[in-house]
């Protein structure tokens, strides 16, 4: 997600170009192994990830040079590319690979951007290399656990969230919500409208939840995001066709996220970085869904978000659902103080400032 973003600024500013190159998948097939087991277990038991993640704590992938699988496609990539900067946006991907790349090319600036949003339990120590040339974090809380890792002050930078640029649009009018609504997504304008979100590997309860909230369909309506899994969207559009259910919108990919989170009163999601840093631009709501168990990455984020005093509405089982949603569909103030919280979580700085930091580097 962060190096799509990347991506996707560079093309916006114009003066960069960006290779991207998926270090751990494409370099050896027990590494790839290693990103498959984390997905099936984020989809299938997610607390089940705190024996991984705390076996990874002891045993990093990409501690030794020596060791490092499947180098010999790295210094090929680096040596193809030639590249001014080096940005890893993953914990495992430092280290070695930071090692070998300013061996094949002295001159060449290796920096971390990590999105994690809190330090503690659940950040791995993997992401703070001292060696590298900046460490950029998303909040000052992380900036501020990478420094009590070791990390040098003076090359640490709170860049802010590396979200797509449709993120940092203007937000929407309230009339814009209301044509958007009922244009691009054929609902009613006026009803309180809940959004299920799909992580990036599909990990969903969507026809759990939306059982749940049977009693409340004259109150509410439910967009159910299915991302770019046709199989999924397909299987649940059958399952909502098969009970009569009417208040629910079965979507696949969209191309616009902060136009539909801008216009859903909530979003029900995992409380992974990525979905809750796009959350505070839209300024929506968010329930977070910790059916399975809380992995420790996700845990950190409740933490930033406990310390920043926002409410925290947490599922646990698909029943919890209707009782969370009884509050903020009684009233809108629920709603509208916990979209001033998150007016107030919004970093000072934008991809922008990342990049201009990134070329002061060179």
């Amino acid at each position: 997600m962060r190096a799509r973003s990347i991506e996707a600024w560079s093309a916006q500013l114009g003066d960069t170009v960006v290779h991207r190159y998926q270090a751990l998948e494409e370099s050896a097939g027990l590494y790839r192994f290693g990103v498959e087991l984390y997905n099936t277990i984020q989809k299938k038991c997610p607390r089940l990830h705190h024996l991984y993640f705390n076996w990874l704590e002891l045993f990093q992938i990409s501690a030794s040079e020596r060791l490092l699988l499947g180098k010999e496609k790295f210094i090929a990539k680096l040596e193809e590319v030639r590249p001014d900067v080096i940005i890893s946006v993953h914990a495992h991907t430092n280290h070695a690979f930071r090692a070998i790349a300013h061996k094949t090319l002295p001159d060449v600036r290796f920096a971390t951007y990590c999105g994690e949003m809190h330090g503690g339990y659940g950040f791995s120590r993997h992401w703070v290399d001292p060696q590298a040339d900046a460490f950029i974090g998303a909040t000052s809380e992380i900036c501020q656990a990478a420094i009590s890792l070791g990390m040098p002050e003076e090359k640490t930078f709170n860049g802010g969230f590396m979200l797509n640029p449709k993120f940092y649009a203007p937000p929407l009018t309230k009339d814009e919500i209301e044509r958007y609504r009922l244009d691009a997504l054929g609902i009613n304008p006026d009803r309180f409208t809940l959004l299920l979100s799909t992580g990036a590997n599909g990990a969903q309860n969507h026809f759990e939840l939306i059982k749940a909230t049977y009693d409340l369909s004259e109150k509410i309506q439910i967009i159910a995001l299915c991302g770019s899994n046709q199989v999924a969207a397909v299987q649940l559009q059958s399952q909502v066709d098969g009970l009569r259910i009417k208040n629910v919108k079965v979507l696949g990919y969209q191309g616009d996220m902060l136009a539909l989170m801008q216009s859903c009163d909530a979003i029900v999601a995992r409380p992974g970085t990525g979905t809750t840093s796009e959350a505070i631009l839209a300024g929506c709501p968010m329930i977070f869904n910790t059916l399975g168990g809380v992995m420790p990455q996700e845990s950190i984020t409740i933490k930033y978000l406990c310390a920043r005093d926002l409410p925290i509405y947490r599922i646990h089982k698909p029943s919890d659902l209707a009782t969370v949603l009884s509050p903020l569909t009684t009233t809108t103030e629920a709603c509208t103080v916990y979209k001033k919280r998150l007016e107030s979580l919004r970093p000072v700085n934008q991809p922008t400032d990342i990049f201009e930091y990134l070329k002061a580097l060179v």
